[in-house]
């Protein structure tokens, strides 16, 4: 019978040092273990380890496999692959839970995977971050640095999209909203990021990626996001533009759906799709809870003349004509409060009072709600700001 010891350190948090520190308890268990396997489960509904076990290890194992997958989900690790992987990784992720898929090998051949009765109550989760681990994992370079520069890349002298990010304290979310535009299947893309005065460590933190594509700018008083994405407007060389918050992610196929979605609808604006929902907890990170069509969101809205609290509701994803933003003037250039809230509905109503939007049917974003965000400490203002605006 194979031998394995069961991991007892549990993930914790989305933040930045979360990841880290569950990476450096991981780490220090693992190496005081002298059996071949270890059982290592991040599933959030085990209460406790040792509760439940989701499979019972196949026998034999062939000598090549490094880690035995159930359902996708990886389970049990050979010991002497998990160590050096473990301490080598350092990487950004949605939340610290994710760590087991972050270090799965590349090589296909080297895992094992075992198909029983599914667990459905996380294959959302994981359909939506697999791939993005998979594709934008770190590649060490000859100097022992991390790149997430694909070797094959060749960086294009007139991008087609401008990805444009305007952040103010997001050094715990916004290494993972990178990662998502680097796992992207169209390579003809910048990202210009702009860093609203912060003050915790997100300038830093943005300018940790090597890759030519990204481009940054701050300023040394915040301003509001309305007055960074101008600036980021004026700086963009692609014909589309593209809106990511610090805190969301894209889908990998999300700049390339939505790019065709214009390329083939000239007379359209804006292009959108269907996003995911999330809701930020602070022990997991972000939970999905479900999966909004923002085409059939706006339909609505348009239909509907009694204003109502589902009119403060955004439409996620925003890819625009940049040609057509220019036309309307960008973001209104406010700084007084009223200007920092609903500046994407204000921008987007503006811009569709002649044009409906493309809407692309699949899950092409992911956004994460929390309390302590902007727009939904001033969710009660919405009705006080569409009469002064509208």
């Amino acid at each position: 019978m194979t031998s394995y010891a069961i991991l007892r350190t549990q993930p914790f948090g989305y933040r930045v040092t979360d990841a880290a520190a569950y990476r450096e308890q991981v780490l220090l268990e693992v190496s005081h273990i002298e059996r071949e396997w270890v059982l290592w489960n991040c599933n959030r509904l085990f209460t406790h380890i040792g509760a439940r076990i989701s499979m019972t290890m196949p026998e034999p194992i062939p000598d090549h496999i490094v880690c035995v997958c159930m359902n996708g989900v990886p389970l049990y690790w050979r010991t002497s692959w998990l160590l050096p992987i473990l301490a080598l990784w350092n990487d950004r992720l949605p939340a610290a839970r994710f760590l087991p898929y972050d270090l799965l090998p590349a090589d296909p051949n080297l895992i094992l995977h075992i198909n029983s009765t599914p667990d459905h109550s996380n294959q959302h989760e994981l359909n939506y971050i697999r791939p993005i681990l998979s594709v934008s994992r770190s590649r060490e370079t000859t100097d022992g640095s991390n790149s997430m520069l694909p070797c094959n890349i060749e960086l294009p002298p007139q991008p087609a999209l401008s990805i444009l990010m305007s952040i103010h304290n997001m050094k715990d979310t916004v290494g993972w909203s990178i990662r998502s535009v680097l796992a992207q299947s169209m390579d003809n893309w910048e990202l210009l990021i702009g860093d609203d005065a912060s003050d915790d460590e997100s300038l830093e933190e943005v300018c940790a990626y090597g890759d030519s594509r990204i481009r940054i700018l701050s300023q040394p008083r915040n301003r509001g996001k309305a007055i960074m994405m101008n600036r980021l407007l004026s700086e963009a060389r692609g014909r589309y533009i593209l809106e990511l918050d610090g805190d969301d992610w894209l889908a990998p196929d999300a700049s390339a759906l939505l790019t065709k979605a214009l390329d083939t609808n000239p007379d359209r604006a804006l292009a959108t799709g269907w996003y995911g929902w999330w809701e930020r907890t602070r022990q997991y990170g972000p939970l999905w809870r479900r999966d909004m069509d923002s085409g059939k969101l706006f339909f609505e809205y348009s239909s509907s003349v009694k204003l109502s609290k589902d009119r403060g509701q955004p439409i996620i994803p925003r890819m625009y004509r940049k040609s057509s933003l220019i036309t309307i003037g960008g973001w209104r250039n406010r700084e007084d409060h009223l200007g920092r809230v609903f500046e994407d509905i204000d921008v987007t109503t503006r811009l569709l009072k002649h044009s409906s939007p493309v809407s692309v049917d699949t899950v092409l974003y992911h956004r994460v709600i929390h309390g302590s965000s902007i727009s939904q400490r001033n969710r009660n203002l919405f009705d006080v700001w569409y009469r002064h605006f509208n």
